[in-house]
């Protein structure tokens, strides 16, 4: 009898020692898309939160091989890490966003653009035309291939600023924000469907419509913005349009938007004027230092977040080579700081840094992923975040 104990004991330990073992290196798919010759690709997982890092090996899957290009694949754990670095024959790329809606990057055109398995690989966009002050200005709306406008199914909005700037490939020579591609790719994975309307603000008059006027501007050169103007055409006539046009939600949950550098701080203005419109904003590399702290507590102290408070996201690199970027990292940090003054719930901000980002698209580009999966989370993680 007390053998046949000691042997079910010892099995009960096996199997928990199994399965210990098995959940520590499970994880979900990743992949990335490259030469056919590469020799050997990593993958560097990391954690903004805790600093743990895990390196792996990917292995190419034959069966991808097409003579030029291939997957190399492995796993990792997007509960753990949040971004990844990739190296590639000794090539290292910069912090690319990784969670369980970008499974994976594709490096094929010689940069990092998120991976996804679709027919869809060239965006495609209507372009409206509005009457805007004394001139006209366009707005790009992308909807997935699958997208039904005789079809009753809804999807979420994200409206971004510097619209000219998200979808072509040659829009700068960094590349684009690749907004469509990240969106395939967290509807693949399960996450919400959306389309995406852009703002175009590449007309001449960008640093006048996308900085407010809140309070005295410490630069000069951006005196007398005409943000409220831009936000009041967004808020009420593109929405409405959109609205009215598409089979898409008009509750403020499923609304949200999103820019960055002087397109980063107009939509943090446009969404925390309007708290009763969106649900969210991502605010990259934002232009907060264009007025002191200061004033934005005095501004942002006059609106009621009792009801609705935005989901705030906040991303800004630090590169020593970008002088810009590291003027809009002081004003970036100390933003956290001035909503927790004002009793801001400190659960809707997060803040993510990267010592090495650069101020350009390639960078909006690799951690854009991120935001979406704070501003749509999955099912399982909506209670929390609203």
């Amino acid at each position: 009898m007390k053998k046949a104990l000691s042997i079910l004991v010892c099995l009960a330990i096996t199997v928990l020692l199994f399965t210990a073992c098995g959940s520590k290196n499970s994880g979900a798919n990743f992949y990335v898309k490259d030469k056919a010759t590469r020799k050997k690709v990593t993958a560097t997982f990391k954690s903004t939160d805790s600093g743990e890092t895990r390196e792996i090996t990917l292995q190419k899957d034959a069966s991808s091989d097409d003579g030029a290009y291939a997957k190399y694949v492995g796993t990792a754990d997007a509960k753990r890490f949040d971004r990844v670095i990739l190296n590639t024959d000794g090539v290292e790329s910069e912090e690319l966003a990784y969670n369980d809606y970008v499974s994976g990057w594709d490096l094929s055109s010689g940069r990092a653009y998120p991976g996804v398995e679709t027919k869809d690989e060239k965006p495609r966009y209507e372009r409206k035309t509005f009457d805007y002050e004394d001139r006209t200005k366009d707005i790009l709306i992308w909807t997935p291939e699958d997208y039904d406008a005789a079809s009753a199914e809804k999807y979420a909005v994200l409206y971004m600023t510097d619209g000219q700037n998200l979808f072509n490939p040659a829009a700068t020579s960094t590349g684009s924000w690749a907004v469509a591609e990240s969106a395939l790719a967290m509807a693949k994975n399960g996450g919400e469907k959306l389309i995406i309307v852009g703002i175009e603000n590449a007309d001449g008059f960008r640093d006048s419509e996308l900085t407010p006027a809140i309070g005295a501007v410490q630069s000069a050169d951006y005196e007398n913005g005409k943000g409220a103007y831009f936000s009041d055409f967004v808020t009420g006539t593109v929405m409405p349009y959109i609205n009215e046009h598409y089979n898409v939600y008009t509750d403020r949950e499923h609304t949200h938007i999103s820019g960055s550098s002087s397109g980063g701080i107009e939509s943090f203005y446009i969404a925390m004027t309007h708290p009763d419109k969106f649900a969210s904003v991502g605010a990259l590399s934002p232009a907060f230092l264009l007025f002191s702290d200061a004033t934005w507590v005095e501004y942002l102290g006059k609106q009621d977040y009792t009801k609705n408070a935005p989901f705030v996201y906040l991303y800004c690199g630090n590169a020593k080579s970008d002088q810009l970027e590291q003027q809009l990292y002081t004003g970036t940090v100390t933003m956290p700081d001035n909503l927790k003054k004002l009793g801001y719930p400190e659960e809707k901000v997060v803040m993510k840094l990267y010592d090495d980002g650069v101020h350009n698209e390639m960078y909006w580009r690799a951690v854009f992923p991120d935001y979406l999966k704070y501003a749509f989370p999955k099912a399982e993680a909506a209670k929390s975040f609203n």
